[in-house]
């Protein structure tokens, strides 16, 4: 249930969890404890087993320097190539780690031929880039971090080409995956049903989070705890196998890795305690040692990444027997190439896109309005992109062009309060104000917490001449964000202009800013009669 039904026990629970939390505090406590936590099993592997720790000392002693001082260098550069270069390696991960457990299934169900083996790879392959390619917000993320480190504007017509490509590969590849399982079974050698559950629900899910929840923060959160959950039990399986069959792991795997209700709490309480490092540096402000922690998470990241590359390997014997399954190749196989040959291509991979990624970003990049106009016309079905580039246009003066652009990302999501307020802002210069008013009411209707949205609707409506209901925005603004002098000048102005008194006292009541409070007074003294206590 754990590896293949995981995705019917999120959604519901996800839904339920944001009814009392916003999405970015769901998200950040999922890429604290989820994200960044699961990094910790992996490492307890590598320098937790002996065997493997000799097999591959040199890697696991020179690549996290290699990796941390990479990260670090971009992460005090302030350089944005590495984001996109974790991103990447983030989703072949995850697209490996879906391969690993259909390798899993199908040996489970007895010898298979290495055709079926590609075939599993391309499908996971060409089904989760494409899902990435079709996603209007991954694709506006990607695009923005590319043009932020520097790279070349696109034509939207090679990025609709390379959609078409693979979609078109997707499907070929599908077919063949599909006639390669009917012709396994006629000759009496049936695909595991388990296998292609989870092939259907890991590749459905991946699309699901990317495709069809709009909200980036949210879909992330989604497949990570989906892919976490995996993660966490198979090592928790393999590990307690392990120790179980090999006396040559270390002491702490095995005191740790052990059949116990009270062991598995020790063990989730130290991935969570891995994870918060991560909620230190978001209560950082923006500094050195915020930046510092910033590229150690990534190098983290990274590590998790690459390890996983070779340390999980389930045509290996090892793994295989730790996983209760026979057979598999010696650990140490005659290879036909060089190791380090093959080892070092791979590795080019990582270092010739972050050198030119880095290198770019230095020499310089498109202006910002440019670079937003080509990941708007890049993606066109996704509102974060439009509504964007709507308000650059509106920051270059262009105000009829940005009501266009926002009125689209207002249609593309209408629940995007964020949208639906800048174009409220948007169509309050050049006069619209009742249209402005209607959305930012929709706004507030979606986010009732934002207080410049508040604000700005009490703006409004003070220009429109309808003082009383302007006051209660400027009010709720105030509720909000107390200590903002712009909305309690907002409610000063207009307490004065209708002058009804009891609002005026409510604004000394709920500013305390002491200046603008002796004002407010001052105001509310000219209301009240003339001997009144």
């Amino acid at each position: 249930m754990l590896f293949v039904g995981t995705p019917l026990l999120i959604i519901p629970a996800f839904f339920a969890a944001e009814a009392r939390w916003r999405v970015e505090e769901l998200s950040l406590f999922v890429a604290s404890f989820g994200a960044i936590g699961h990094h910790l099993p992996g490492m307890l592997r590598a320098y937790g087993d002996r065997a493997l720790f000799q097999r591959f000392r040199w890697r696991f002693c020179l690549a996290p320097v290699f990796l941390a001082a990479t990260c670090l260098l971009f992460a005090l550069r302030d350089l944005n190539g590495i984001v996109l270069v974790v991103y990447f390696w983030g989703v072949w991960h995850g697209l490996m780690q879906t391969y690993g457990f259909l390798r899993i299934y199908d040996a489970k169900s007895g010898p298979s031929s290495p055709l079926t083996a590609r075939l599993d790879h391309a499908m996971c392959v060409t089904w989760f880039a494409t899902a990435v390619l079709v996603s209007p917000s991954r694709m506006t993320n990607i695009l923005s971090v590319f043009y932020k480190s520097g790279g070349p504007l696109l034509e939207p017509s090679a990025i609709e080409a390379l959609r078409t490509t693979a979609v078109s590969l997707t499907g070929v590849v599908t077919v063949a995956f599909l006639l390669h399982s009917v012709w396994m079974w006629h000759r009496g050698r049936p695909v595991s049903s388990v296998k292609l559950l989870l092939m259907a629900t890991s590749i459905g899910f991946f699309w699901y989070t990317n495709v069809f929840v709009s909200n980036l923060l949210a879909g992330i959160a989604l497949f990570e705890v989906f892919h976490d959950v995996q993660y966490l039990s198979i090592v928790w399986i393999y590990n307690v196998n392990r120790v179980q069959k090999d006396r040559g792991v270390g002491a702490f795997t095995r005191f740790l890795f052990r059949r116990s209700g009270a062991l598995v709490g020790v063990y989730v309480g130290l991935v969570a305690a891995y994870g918060s490092i991560n909620l230190v540096s978001t209560v950082m402000a923006t500094g050195l040692l915020n930046r510092i922690l910033t590229g150690l998470l990534a190098a983290s990241a990274l590590l998790h990444f690459y390890y996983d590359g070779f340390i999980w390997k389930v045509r290996e014997r090892t793994t295989r027997q730790s996983l209760g399954l026979t057979g598999g190749t010696p650990d140490q196989a005659v290879a036909v190439r060089p190791g380090w040959l093959i080892h070092g291509a791979k590795w080019s991979l990582f270092v010739l896109p972050v050198a030119m990624l880095g290198f770019a970003e230095v020499q310089g990049r498109a202006p910002e309005l440019d670079r937003a106009r080509a990941i708007a016309q890049a993606a066109p079905a996704s509102a974060q992109a439009q509504e964007h580039f709507g308000v650059l246009l509106a920051s270059a003066g262009r105000r009829d062009e940005a009501v266009a652009r926002l009125r689209e990302a207002v249609r593309l999501d209408p629940d995007n309060a964020e949208a639906q307020s800048n174009l409220g802002v948007a169509l309050g210069h050049i006069g619209r104000l009742a249209e402005a008013v209607t959305h930012y009411r929709e706004a507030i209707r979606i986010d009732p917490g934002d207080a410049l949205t508040q604000t700005n609707l009490g703006n409004a409506l003070s220009k429109m001449g309808e003082f009383p209901e302007a006051i209660r925005h400027f009010e709720a603004a105030l509720r909000v964000s107390p200590n903002s002098s712009d909305w309690a000048h907002s409610t000063k102005r207009s307490a004065i202009s209708t002058r009804p008194c009891g609002s005026a006292r409510t604004n000394l009541r709920l500013s305390p800013i002491w200046p603008l409070r002796e004002t407010c007074g001052t105001n509310a003294a000219r209301c009240l009669p003339t001997g009144s206590g």
